[in-house]
């Protein structure tokens, strides 16, 4: 493919990472083509996934659809390579991806995980972008596009649904599901959807800092050394969130990324003055990866005759109601948890209280308690308008 308007890149390896990870790799391959293909658009899409030191290569296992096929290919990082730049890393992302980032066609680069499904909504988005049907208040080859993503919920994905379960899960429920944005920080410290600018961006400042072998903050770093230059636009917002995250953090655990793998230190990724840390030969520039498509297969054809369509839909039914069921239990389990939290809180807080009383009192006639008790709260009223003081 030769030079198209849009490169998506993604990095990846065969592994089972917090669950069936190439399961969820196909599905965010399969459901990307059929977008592109509903639009007419497989020759302005390259999809390039960057294989991080799978023993057995990811290209030769997985079950693309022909629409995947024709859009999708395979960049080869050796183990031996692999193991050599992330040193006590389980995964260097930065490397990887930059890797597939300095190999791709396209004139715009965007960034997605190898478990995000990206929407139709975005893709007419961006071509009415490119095409000049549609327009920013600044240059779109200058603009630095940044979305949030919804999240595709946990107890339907660890059931490894067929695609067409999960377009039509995202069809029936797509505003339902939760975006993943904190009102604490700006919206690009957030899970991410996709993270996109122009191919001239990506090599002024090296993508990412090749020194975040470990987990977090890596977009956060590259965009912020870019903002020296360059406007940030939350294009989330803008599409309605249409890039659906197919969740492996169990419901019932913390979802953080730092349980499971080192994070990169503060000290390093805080550091955005300099534009490109990488310098000229960023994205493994001194290996030779070739561009590999997806293997030839033989592919059953299977009808689509009456007796499977009702099978789906009664499938996608039963599907439904039991994950449905599980959802449920488990929000009744998180909202137990969180109702047990703030009754010990509160029940802590009046055993500190009754602790003061019988101390303020210990000793006194009965007579004297209530002026005692009348001074003990006069006392903490004062303190407190002294607090609102210092921080007015």
């Amino acid at each position: 493919m030769s030079n198209p308007p849009l490169s998506l890149i993604l990095c990846t390896r065969n592994d089972q990472y917090l669950g069936n990870s190439r399961w969820r790799l196909q599905t965010a391959l399969n459901y990307v083509a059929q977008r592109a293909h509903e639009l007419s658009r497989e020759a302005d899409v390259e999809v390039l996934v960057a294989d991080w030191g799978s023993e057995i290569p990811l290209r030769d296992v997985l079950e693309l659809s022909p629409a995947a096929a024709g859009i999708v290919s395979f960049i080869q990082i050796p183990p031996e390579i692999a193991r050599d730049l992330q040193k006590d890393s389980p995964f260097a992302e930065v490397f990887a991806l930059n890797a597939a980032a300095r190999r791709s066609s396209g004139e715009y680069i965007g960034r997605i995980d190898q478990d995000t499904l990206l929407g139709k909504g975005f893709l007419e988005y961006f071509f009415a972008l490119y095409e000049g049907r549609q327009r920013l208040e600044i240059p779109l080859d200058s603009a630095l596009l940044f979305a949030n993503q919804r999240m595709f919920p946990y107890r339907i994905v660890v059931r490894d649904p067929s695609l067409w379960t999960v377009e039509k899960f995202i069809g029936w429920f797509e505003k339902l599901m939760k975006i993943e944005i904190s009102s604490l920080d700006a919206f690009y410290k957030n899970g991410v959807g996709i993270w996109l600018a122009h191919r001239k961006l990506w090599n002024e400042c090296g993508g990412y800092d090749e020194r975040l072998i470990y987990m977090n903050a890596m977009e956060v770093n590259m965009i912020e050394r870019l903002m020296q230059k360059y406007t940030i636009v939350d294009l989330g917002r803008i599409v309605d969130y249409v890039f659906f995250h197919l969740e492996h953090y169990h419901p019932r655990v913390t979802r953080s990324s730092s349980t499971h793998r080192k994070i990169n230190p503060e000290a390093i990724f805080a550091k955005t003055d300099i534009l490109n840390p990488n310098g000229s030969s960023w994205g493994l520039d001194q290996y030779h990866f070739e561009k590999l498509p997806y293997p030839p297969k033989r592919n059953e054809v299977i009808k689509t005759d009456s007796s499977l369509a009702t099978f789906r839909w009664l499938s996608f039914a039963w599907l439904l109601v039991s994950a449905g069921a599980q959802m449920a239990v488990d929000k009744a389990v998180v909202s137990a948890r969180l109702f047990g939290r703030s009754y010990r809180n509160v029940l802590n807080v009046w055993m500190h209280r009754a602790q003061i009383i019988r101390q303020t009192v210990r000793g006194q006639a009965l007579i004297r308690w209530p002026g005692l008790l009348a001074g003990l709260w006069i006392e903490k009223q004062r303190k407190h308008e002294q607090e609102r003081t210092i921080d007015l």
